[in-house]
């Protein structure tokens, strides 16, 4: 299985169980130059700790067991943090 980045989407309560929420996270670019709905642009992705600039794609969530979670690349900054937050409702159309 290849590793690659994710974000963490679930709350800190859920973390504590067994499984956590995860969106998908990519660096192609086409995302990049044509983000559609519930596609996030992370403004400061170095700061993240992700090796390229990327999008969080927050159409694309995944339950995952916390044993396939290797590694904390790094946080995501507020701002980008409220982004991936109002795209989320707004996939999920609580907006």
């Amino acid at each position: 299985m290849k590793r690659r980045p994710a974000c963490v989407d679930s709350s800190a309560e859920y973390n504590n169980g067994p499984d956590v929420i995860v969106a998908m996270v990519t660096s192609r670019r086409s995302r990049l130059q044509n983000p559609e709905i519930g596609d996030v642009v992370i403004g400061h992705w170095q700061e993240a700790g992700l090796p390229l600039e990327s999008v969080v794609r927050t159409d694309r969530l995944l339950v995952l067991e916390q044993r396939l979670l290797s590694l904390t690349l790094g946080e995501l900054r507020p701002d980008d943090l409220e982004a991936v937050d109002e795209a989320m409702l707004a996939v999920l159309g609580l907006a």
